[in-house]
């Protein structure tokens, strides 16, 4: 009997080491990948007047591989966007090339 518990605790201690492993390793993936890719965006506040097509035009020169249109869908899907729509005060992340 001793045997028997013996057995299923070390396979619950094998299950928390697992799980705490794999917390480790996911900790330290996201966090790897958020500051890699904090490295090529920036943050702007949406004016008054503000579009995805003249926010295209006054930054898409930093990325010049970009064109406007393919600068305009990149912001739309990093903001989660929605047709185009935008609004005062929004905070919008943005690709810059610096």
């Amino acid at each position: 009997m001793n045997a028997f518990f013996q057995r299923h605790q070390l396979k619950g201690i094998s299950y928390v080491a697992i799980l705490l492993f794999m917390t480790v390793v996911l900790f330290l993936t996201l966090t790897s990948h958020v500051t890699a890719d904090s490295n090529g965006f920036r943050t702007i506040t949406v004016e008054k007047g503000d579009s995805l097509w003249s926010i295209a035009q006054e930054y898409q020169h930093q990325n010049p591989r970009l064109s406007k249109e393919s600068f305009i869908e990149l912001v739309e899907n990093e903001n989660g966007l929605v047709r185009n729509h935008i609004e005062l005060g929004q905070k919008l992340i943005i690709p810059i090339n610096e």
